[in-house]
Formats: C-alpha cells, structure tokens, sequence
C-alpha cells in the first residue's frame, strides 16, 4: 500500500514540475508558436513608435515583424513582403549594422 501512495507522488511530483517548467519558460519571452495570426500590408508608416524583428525559429517558420502603435500602443504584424515593411527593414538593419 506505502508502495502505491509513494508511485503517485512522485507521479504528481514530477507532473508539477513538467507544467511550471514550461510556464517558466513563456515567463522568459520563448513562445511556442507565432506570435502573428495576419498581417497588415497598408502603409501606417506615420503611426509606428517601435518595430521588433523576429527572425524564423523552431516554433515558427515565418520572420516576423511586430509594430508598435504611437498612441494606441496597439501591436500590429506586418506583412515581411510589402515593399514599404521591406524599407523599414533595411533602415533598421542599416542602423544596427557597426
């Protein structure tokens, strides 16, 4: 009987450890799947405060580029290939080039 009660703790045991390890990783920014369901093409230019861009990784295929919104602070995703998004892209990756 001690034998039955000792297996399903350490059963629990090792299942709480499994679920906040992988709330610990979401806590540290790693997201398991794309962050952008769709994507804007029109150009908002004017109304962007900040771009973050993530490059393809083992969760997600697609580069991804996340605007930030002036007053709304509003996240927008926009589209890797409208020749605007591809312009911004440059200069950032200008700014950031040594």
């Amino acid at each position: 009987m001690n034998c039955k009660i000792f297996s399903v703790f350490v059963i629990v045991a090792v299942a709480c450890l499994t679920i906040t390890e992988a709330m610990s990783l979401r806590g540290l920014g790693v997201d398991l799947r794309c962050r952008c369901i769709k994507t804007e093409s029109r150009r908002i230019g004017k109304h962007i405060e900040s771009v973050e861009l993530y490059p393809p990784s083992p969760h997600c295929k697609d580069t991804e580029i996340i605007a930030t919104l002036k007053e709304t602070k509003q996240e927008i995703c926009l589209d890797p290939t409208a020749p605007w998004v591809k312009k911004v892209i440059e200069k950032i990756l200008a700014n950031k080039a040594p």
